[in-house]
């Protein structure tokens, strides 16, 4: 039940399972030493019987029980020694499966390649031929996976290093270092595979102002690096220092010269062109004037600013504003914006004026009569047991209150009653409530129409008042 593996220290050495799993009842019942061979036996097979084991023997005592027998290690192993010597015995040679070495059991061997991709095995009469087979093999696949890693390196990148061109660097596209220099006279470039390579490249094929390339490059020449463009312009004698100012930066510009003065006529001319560059594009900004013209905002006119133009017209409703590049077409346009608010303004003039409403407040925060509908909807918003009507009539809205007036709260009550006096005796009509009539006793009459709805009630000095204030109600209500 054992199996030989293959170690380059110690060569091959066998090894016995250390667990055994006995299957009496399933696809095919026998002791395995893998739990995944046994549970492919049992899986999904009603009424199997699967047991774990640590010795041999009683994996197989407890096959017998099942009538399911199998041989013994121990019974007949002398038999079985003097069979072997008397007959020739099988090597088995895994070279490339599951587990690799020389095997005694054909069974063994086979499950090792079996559904195996590129599995390899042979038998052999002599163990040295079957070793020598394992070891061959062994080295033929380390061989084709040094070979198969090969086609890896071929996808390194390369490095593109421009030193003379409209911007000079290092690219990882070949397609924009190509556009530093095409069409650029006396353009260098280069690809490599190394970065180092391409920074020694970089810094030792730049070209001078002239055109001219130095063939040979003395240890004791000194080199001046002129950063006319990058982060921080100068004359540079270190080319790591000057390197860093241009290195990633837009629009850099930057060369190395042997004579200090050419250096700085470099730096003053691209300087110069630099600027005149800026200037033109400012010149060029300076001339598009556009003037803003706000025909309806919160101050009409016209404005050179965009930003103070738009805090004209931003929120405002129904707002004007075209641009224009000349101020005059921009004065037209107001002027005709307002000949067409006249124009409206007379076509508008024969409709008649809205008619005045009066807004009564019979019960509210402030009771009266208002104008305004906003002023008057403050009198009652949220006011509970509000009273308001609309009038185009004055006296109509007055009368309305006069009949209408609620007394919600006892504050009002106690204030009348300390103006009017001790002597007098009010009359509380109750009109509509829990149980309607005539008190004299204000906290009885208020529990009638406290939290009662539609409720309606009004205080006065005459009895018959207090009546007809009722009869009324009853009858036009």
């Amino acid at each position: 039940m054992g199996w030989y593996e293959y170690d380059s220290d110690n060569g091959y050495e066998y090894f016995e399972p250390s667990e055994y799993y006995a299957v009496a009842i399933g696809r095919n019942p026998g002791i395995y030493t893998t739990q995944d061979e046994a549970v492919e036996q049992i899986s999904a097979f009603p009424g199997y019987r699967m047991r774990k084991f640590e010795d041999y023997e009683d994996a197989r005592d407890y096959l017998i029980d099942f009538e399911v027998f199998c041989d013994s290690e121990t019974e007949g192993s002398d038999q079985e020694d003097e069979d072997e010597l008397e007959s020739d015995e099988w090597f088995y040679a895994v070279a490339v499966g599951r587990s690799t070495g020389v095997f005694l059991n054909l069974d063994n061997a086979e499950s090792q390649i079996l559904g195996y991709p590129s599995a390899r095995m042979d038998q052999f009469l002599d163990y040295e031929d079957a070793e020598r087979f394992v070891e061959n093999n062994h080295v033929f696949t380390i061989e084709e996976e040094e070979k198969t890693e090969k086609p890896e390196n071929k996808r390194k990148s390369w490095f593109y290093a421009v030193a003379v061109g409209r911007s000079t660097g290092i690219f990882m596209s070949s397609v924009e270092a190509l556009e530093h220099v095409h069409g650029f006279p006396g353009f260098k470039m280069k690809k490599f595979r190394e970065y180092e390579e391409a920074e020694e490249y970089l810094a030792f094929n730049q070209v001078d102002s002239s055109g001219e390339e130095y063939e040979t490059e003395s240890e004791e020449e000194t080199w001046y690096y002129a950063v006319a463009i990058g982060r921080c312009t100068g004359i540079y004698m270190d080319w790591e220092v000057a390197k860093l100012q241009v290195h990633g930066f837009s629009g850099s510009r930057m060369k190395k010269f042997l004579d200090h003065d050419e250096a700085l006529k470099y730096l003053s001319e691209n300087r110069q062109n630099f600027g005149e560059e800026e200037e033109e594009k400012s010149e060029e900004v300076e001339e598009e004037t556009w003037y803003y013209a706000v025909a309806v905002g919160r101050r009409v006119g016209i404005y050179t600013d965009h930003q103070s133009a738009i805090d004209q017209v931003h929120g405002y409703s129904n707002f004007r504003m075209r641009k224009f590049l000349d101020y005059g077409n921009a004065l037209e346009y107001l002027a005709s914006f307002s000949e067409e608010e006249e124009d409206s303004e007379e076509e508008s003039e024969p409709e008649p004026e809205e008619a005045e409403w009066y807004y009564a407040v019979a019960a509210g925060r402030s009771p009266g009569i208002y104008k305004n509908h906003e002023d008057a909807m403050e009198q009652v918003h949220c006011y509970s047991g509000f009273r308001m009507k609309k009038f185009q009539d004055y006296d109509q809205a007055q009368e309305y209150i006069d009949f209408n007036q609620v007394y919600s709260s006892s504050e009002d009550c106690v204030s009348d009653e300390e103006t009017d006096g001790g002597e007098e005796t009010w009359y509380y009509a109750v009109a509509v409530g829990r149980s309607t009539g005539v008190y004299t006793n204000w906290q009885t009459a208020r529990n009638q129409v406290h939290g009662y709805s539609g409720n309606r009630m009004k205080k006065f000095l005459e009895y018959d008042q207090a009546v007809d204030y009722i009869d009324v109600y009853h009858r036009w209500g």
